[in-house]
């Protein structure tokens, strides 16, 4: 195609537009005024109804999500778990309603009103010890006063429980010492304490006694009356600080343990009765040490280390002095036992005494020695001996073995004559069934040794 033509198809397009325009403005003049009102009114509430779609879809949006947030806002759920576990306990349902408090505690672990109805879901369900265990957790976590006290309250009332049944032990006082310790409820843990107390002491059996649980109790109670606003507990303690049974069996273990609650107690109120049975104890003590290493060298099977017990100053005023009846709180008389394992304390007329067990007596002994407290002069002059009879072997008395070691003024032969004079005796009896056997050994170790068996 030449230019020409293409110039001249570009003049015929160029001519059609300008004819369409031209017929499309005709057409416009004649839309008359009203309609064209009528149209802008219609696209403006088009709009409007938009609009309006709008604001209420997001006022639906808006509205849902704060009922979202309104039902989840922790107090409303901690509400909602409190309800649930009452609802729970009312029908019984202890397990449940037990996680639901402790949903609740997830919570606010500070929430009050969850411990103290989750301790009486507990205490429904008859589980003291947990119920205890929440209160104290709660009271910890809020130190809630309420909590407190209700917590006191529930080991009062198991004390209380155990006094009525008269199953009252050692840990009964403890509970009641342990709301002291926590400072509430002092008047009425003070009132019941004493009561415990009394009741514990009267049914104790003073032949098998508990001195462990005694000085736990004693220590605590001592420890309790230093603290102010505790002048009831001095008196209690000054009451209780010692044991006046007519006789009362005591380990030798727990002797110092005793001593040690008597001493304690006089220090806050001292007593004439209890004076004297601290005196009595220290003289148990006393003679406990003068043959402790006797009983040694005897165990051991060395009887040779008598001879130098039998003339020490110490064990000729023991022997002395229950020869002229002047031993205090000892007691006993021509044969008097010294034995290991317990001592029998008695009380009458406000004197205190004491006497170790026999051989007879004793049946767990691990050996007993027996001083000579009679009058025995030979050639006038006073014979100092012992006994010692080794521990058992089995239940059985016999065989029954004693050896008697003598220092004693004797007729000794010599060559070629009988002199008088200092020496020692060693005896050995053997007891059976069948009768007795006594190997005598006459001046002991010196140069004129001689042997008997009869």
């Amino acid at each position: 195609m030449s230019g020409a033509d293409n110039e001249l198809e570009h003049k015929k397009k160029k001519k059609k537009s300008s004819s369409a325009k031209n017929k499309m403005k005709k057409k416009g003049k004649k839309m008359s005024a009203a309609e064209r009102k009528r149209r802008r009114r219609r696209s403006r509430r088009r709009i409007v109804i938009l609009e309006w779609t709008l604001v209420a879809c997001g006022v639906l949006m808006l509205a849902g999500a704060g009922g979202y947030v309104i039902w989840n806002l922790p107090s409303l759920k901690l509400s909602r778990e409190l309800s649930a576990g009452m609802e729970y306990t009312q029908e019984e349902s202890y397990d449940a309603a037990i996680e639901a408090y402790e949903n609740a505690l997830k919570i606010d672990s500070t929430s009050v009103e969850a411990y103290r109805c989750m301790a009486g879901a507990y205490l429904d369900m008859e589980e003291e010890a947990r119920a205890k265990q929440v209160l104290f957790d709660g009271w910890e976590n809020t130190q809630d006063e309420g909590l407190l006290e209700y917590y006191c309250t529930v080991i009062l009332n198991e004390a209380v429980d155990e006094i009525n049944r008269d199953a009252i032990n050692p840990g009964t006082i403890e509970k009641i010492a342990d709301v002291l310790e926590q400072n509430a409820l002092k008047e009425e843990a003070a009132e019941l304490l004493d009561t415990a107390c009394s009741r514990w002491l009267e049914g104790a059996d003073t032949t098998e006694f508990d001195f462990r649980s005694y000085e736990q109790i004693m220590n605590r109670l001592i420890s309790l009356s230093h603290a102010a606003g505790m002048e009831n507990v001095r008196d209690l303690v000054s009451r209780f600080g010692w044991l006046g049974a007519e006789e009362l069996k005591v380990p030798m273990e727990y002797v110092d343990t005793y001593l040690a609650v008597l001493e304690n107690a006089n220090a806050l109120s001292e007593t004439a009765e209890r004076s004297e049975m601290i005196a009595c104890l220290h003289k148990i003590k006393e003679v406990q040490a003068e043959f402790e290493g006797l009983f040694r060298e005897f165990d051991a099977g060395n009887y040779e280390a008598a001879k130098d017990f039998l003339v020490k100053d110490s064990y000729l005023q023991i022997r002395d002095a229950f020869i002229h009846g002047t031993m205090e709180y000892w007691e006993g008389a021509t044969y008097i036992p010294v034995s290991r394992e317990y001592v029998t304390i008695k009380w009458k007329d406000g004197k205190c005494s004491f006497a170790f067990p026999d051989y007879d007596d004793n049946e767990n002994t691990a050996g007993i020695i027996t001083v000579w407290g009679n009058e025995m002069l030979d050639n006038g002059v006073q014979r100092s001996s012992i006994t010692y009879e080794p521990a058992k072997e089995g239940d059985n008395y016999y065989p029954h073995t004693e050896y008697i070691i003598s220092y004693m003024c004797s007729n000794v032969q010599k060559e070629r004559s009988f002199d008088y004079e200092m020496n020692y005796h060693f005896e050995t009896r053997v007891l059976t069934e069948e009768g007795m056997t006594t190997t005598m050994i006459g001046d002991w170790g010196g140069p004129y040794q001689w042997q008997k068996t009869y």
